[in-house]
């Protein structure tokens, strides 16, 4: 009686065990259908110096877990990552896959392992932390292989290198550029001190003739032109008629170039000074129009006339406001 009682409660031992065993066997293969990892490299065998990929990625559905991926050392098991990649998403139809390149490279000839890395599992419907360890991956490091039996070559000595034509064209270019510049300095100096040595040229003072000395100058060189004897009456006259007209703007401020004959004559009678000049300077006036727009013929004593009347003008309308301009004199 007593064995069979201790041989049941050894077989319901037993089938516990073996039921819990299947129950987390099957938790097991569960998690393992819904979080995929992988390590793996592009090839196991590399000569020394050579790189190669250490590919690590990781396929879930971010709703249900989170995956950390491990954090692999810039130096480990005299390997070293020569560049590290970002972590890639590949989006899927329920699952993503998440992938990280790691270039490693080698120094040192043998076989080597690349150890297990430990990947951070967490199931966010409320599962406990997991931690998953990958294989590690042995890599075979190899150095060049060299035929002893061929005697060794001589080191090759320094040959040296053809400069390119586009280099000594570069060359060439700043050279000629820096010669420009130093050019330009030295000329911009020189001028530079020459300006400030140089003496001042010295200028007559300009001189300024007053409004009646200025007319009586262009009357002297009517007269010794003398046109009229040339039989250019028109031009003398025009010329006499101008220089009156511009002395009464510049002397007593009239308007006369724009202005007829009789227009100025009706401006002279309202200054004081020229109450004696009129009729001098209206027969100065009509003999102009006669000549320019009758075609008169003058004599030569009314051309010499005209002359004669514009410089008594002149004088004797000066004399009259030479007083009010210097009353010192």
């Amino acid at each position: 009686m007593i064995n069979r009682f201790h041989s049941k409660i050894i077989i319901n031992t037993l089938r516990f065990a073996i039921l819990f065993a299947s129950f987390l066997f099957c938790s097991n293969y569960s998690f393992a259908q819904n979080v995929k990892i992988s390590v793996n490299v592009d090839s196991t065998n590399i000569l020394i110096g050579d790189q190669i990929n250490l590919n690590l990625s990781a396929t879930y559905n971010p709703q249900k877990y989170r995956v950390q991926f491990p954090l692999v050392m810039d130096s480990f098991n005299h390997f070293e990552v020569v560049e590290r990649g970002k972590v890639d998403t590949l989006m899927g139809r329920d699952e993503n896959t998440f992938q990280q390149k790691i270039q490693v490279t080698n120094f040192d000839s043998g076989q080597w392992l690349i150890p297990s890395f430990q990947f951070e599992i967490q199931d966010l419907i409320g599962g406990e932390p997991s931690s998953y360890f990958s294989d590690s991956i042995l890599i075979s490091v190899n150095t060049v292989a060299v035929d002893t039996a061929k005697p060794f070559k001589p080191i090759m000595s320094i040959r040296s290198a053809k400069m390119p034509w586009y280099i000594w064209a570069m060359y060439i270019g700043i050279g000629v550029l820096v010669c420009l510049v130093l050019a330009f300095l030295i000329w911009y100096f020189v001028k530079t001190i020459r300006e400030k040595n140089k003496k001042p040229e010295f200028k007559e003072p300009e001189i300024v003739l007053l409004p009646h000395e200025k007319a009586l100058r262009a009357l002297q060189q009517i007269k010794q032109d003398a046109l009229w004897q040339q039989e250019q009456e028109k031009l003398y006259h025009t010329q006499l008629t101008d220089v009156v007209r511009n002395y009464l703007e510049e002397q007593f401020g009239l308007d006369c170039l724009d202005k007829t004959s009789s227009e100025i004559i009706q401006q002279v009678k309202r200054i004081k000074a020229l109450a004696t000049s009129r009729q001098p300077l209206r027969t100065i006036f009509e003999v102009a129009d006669m000549v320019k727009f009758a075609k008169s013929k003058p004599t030569l004593d009314e051309h010499e006339q005209s002359l004669v009347l514009a410089e008594e003008f002149i004088l004797e309308s000066y004399k009259r406001i030479k007083p009010i301009e210097n009353p010192s004199s």
